[in-house]
């Protein structure tokens, strides 16, 4: 009866597709694919598509346009894939809350990833004193020496920048800036009564708009010092010993050893930005009054760590269920790599093997194709930049799950050493920063070839990033490393198990996509090494390759790279994948509303337009589309004039 009633579902789904989807059903890199996955979703496909719209009028209106009656306005597909992670973590936590006897309690990572989620969802009333309660005390009450404390757990934006930041696919350095007068700040009446609680044994403190105004005086002053007069590129770098002799009324050597938490040699080299305007600020803060600059210190820090996403303290009063996202959301962002490392194990290992193949396969076939388009030189490029960037898009390296790659036994072992996590949420918040803070300045001093190749074989980032770093695939540009993570390897963007038109429609889109980004206006600049290059120099005096950038910047300066990378990202997936007339006329329809999944209920943000703009721009600059749907002469899919990238 089960076969029976299989069989019955799939004669029904197939009798329910239109006579134009009936594709290409082989399987391109297995032995064979099962139709029943590809059923279903073609049938998913055709509930979301509203035939009262013209497709060469309105293809996002066609494709997705029943979406928002079926998912609501508020969700998008990358959204909904995204809750569906963190809905797998909440479960896992949840039955390992329970199961102590549960395998994954002898594992590495997961006994600390369980007591922190326990921590964050018994936490009742926000108490952000207990932050300053537990930072330990500067030595000295000289403002840098606070100013290294708090760089120790990731807030480095004020007085005097101090980070360790990626500087191209193998090194880390440290990088000392001006103070970020770009960064907004908001000094609450609830950060003042933490500050007057904690310190009320220090002395009279300011009434609240009388600190406001003082701070506001101090940031007017900071402003004046730290902004150049003219912007320019004035990055240097320098021997500690040389820094000290620019500017020796700071110990360097004290101050960086004790951010960094280990010795500082007078040999060892240093970026540093703006150094006449980095003197001048020491020079005025030497001179201002300590204690005020105590306040402001102590004011952003809390103000940082109430601002970093996806905060539990923010969502105190909600119900338990709802604290349990909010908790899963907030771990994936403190706890990076610990959170991919139990979806790793617990759920992604399973397909793992089957995913690499395809996908790489995939991602190869792309670069192939590419280096053809290169060699066909449309711009007209010089032998030297042409040959620069074919090395680049051959150093393009792809990564799903954006895990480290071929680790030893005990890598996670030894990466969860100096994690400590106990009951109390606040503590276990601030030993997380000062975990991975700790770990980019081991990172900086690295020189193990075999730990360094491992540890830039992926993206190790902090947790101030975007929340769609986590959920849809970029390009990341210093170590020029495509990165797929795990909302993205699934349905309805992926299966391994897809046919043809189903599987190039979105992810040989989505990797030419990404992979095109390393060709776009700006990252264009870094090599494959992720160095900083001048091939754009040569490239703006190119009159083809201006042409083609200003037919496109139509919009803002922000989104026009993801409008290039549009174009050539889907040009470069059909040319691999549906370059036969004969494949687009049985595959074309399914394929191009394979790819309208990604932006159907896109709402757009200062990097990307609205999900409906990028779609029908895009391919209304591909004639193969037209092809398909057989669109008129003027219509709005059909333009007179198209526009090309790479």
């Amino acid at each position: 009866m089960p076969r029976l009633w299989a069989f019955c579902l799939l004669l029904a789904s197939a009798r329910a597709m239109p006579r134009s989807l009936q594709v290409n059903r082989t399987c391109p890199y297995q032995e064979e694919c099962d139709a029943s996955i590809n059923l279903r979703h073609i049938e998913k496909l055709e509930r979301y598509v509203n035939i009262e719209v013209d497709p060469c009028e309105d293809f996002h209106g066609y494709a997705c346009g029943n979406w928002n009656n079926i998912h609501g306005q508020q969700d998008s597909a990358m959204s909904l894939s995204g809750d569906h992670i963190n809905q797998q973590y909440e479960n896992l936590f949840e039955n390992l809350l329970r199961d102590r006897a549960a395998e994954e309690h002898g594992m590495p990572i997961y006994p600390n990833l369980v007591k922190y989620y326990h921590s964050c969802k018994v936490v009742n009333k926000p108490r952000l004193r207990r932050y300053l309660e537990l930072l330990p005390a500067p030595t000295s009450s000289h403002w840098l020496d606070l100013v290294a404390l708090l760089g120790r757990y990731g807030y480095h934006e004020h007085y005097v920048k101090i980070e360790v930041s990626q500087h191209n696919a193998s090194q880390h350095m440290i990088l000392i800036q001006p103070h970020n007068y770009n960064l907004n700040w908001n000094f609450t009446m609830h950060i003042y009564k933490v500050l007057r609680r904690h310190l009320q044994n220090e002395g009279q403190l300011l009434h609240f708009q009388d600190m406001k105004e003082k701070f506001l005086e101090l940031e007017q002053n900071l402003l004046r010092l730290a902004k150049p007069a003219v912007e320019a590129d004035n990055l240097k770098v320098y021997t500690l010993e040389g820094l000290q002799r620019e500017i020796p009324e700071v110990n360097w050597s004290r101050t960086l050893g004790k951010q960094m938490g280990r010795i500082i040699h007078q040999d060892h080299q240093l970026l540093i930005d703006e150094l006449p305007a980095i003197r001048n600020l020491i020079n005025y803060l030497n001179e201002a009054d300590g204690n005020l600059l105590k306040l402001y210190s102590l004011a952003r820090f809390l103000n940082y760590l109430t601002q970093l996403p996806h905060n539990p303290l923010e969502k105190s009063e909600v119900s338990s269920s709802s604290r349990s996202s909010v908790c899963v959301r907030h771990m994936r962002k403190a706890l990076y790599l610990a959170m991919n490392y139990a979806y790793e194990t617990s759920f992604y290992h399973k397909q793992r093997s089957a995913d690499d193949l395809v996908i790489h396969r995939v991602f190869e076939e792309l670069k192939a194709e590419f280096t053809n388009t290169l060699n066909r030189n449309d711009f007209g490029l010089n032998p030297t930049l042409l040959t620069a960037l074919k090395a680049k898009i051959e150093g393009v390296r792809l990564n799903v799950g954006n895990m480290p790659r071929n680790v030893p036994k005990d890598f996670y072992l030894d990466f969860e050493q100096s994690w400590l996590v106990g009951r109390d949420f606040y503590e276990n918040h601030l030993h997380s920063l000062l975990h991975f803070n700790a770990h980019l300045s081991h990172l900086e001093s690295m020189r193990n070839g075999l730990e360094k190749h491992i540890w830039y074989s992926f993206n190790y980032h902090g947790p101030e990033l975007m929340d769609n770093i986590d959920a849809t695939p970029y390009f990341y540009c210093l170590s020029s490393i495509i990165i797929i993570p795990y909302a993205y390897v699934q349905l309805p963007f992926y299966h391994y198990q897809f046919w043809p038109a189903l599987l190039y429609g979105d992810l040989a889109n989505t990797l030419g996509h990404e992979m095109l980004h390393a060709f776009d206006t700006y990252f264009v600049d870094y090599d494959a090494q992720g160095n900083m290059r001048d091939y754009s120099d040569e490239l703006l005096l190119n009159p083809l390759y201006n042409a083609s950038v200003n037919c496109l910047n139509d919009s803002s300066v922000e989104s026009l790279n993801e409008r290039t990378s549009d174009i050539s990202g889907s040009r470069l997936a059909l040319q691999t994948y549906m370059k036969d007339p004969q494949e687009r006329l049985a595959n074309g329809r399914l394929y191009f509303l394979q790819f309208a999944q990604f932006f159907c209920g896109e709402k757009g943000d200062i990097f990307h337009d609205v999900g409906s703009k990028r779609l029908n721009y895009a391919l209304a600059q591909m004639p193969e589309f037209v092809e398909v749907f057989h669109c008129g002469p003027g219509q709005a899919m059909n333009p007179t004039e198209r526009c090309s990238f790479w």
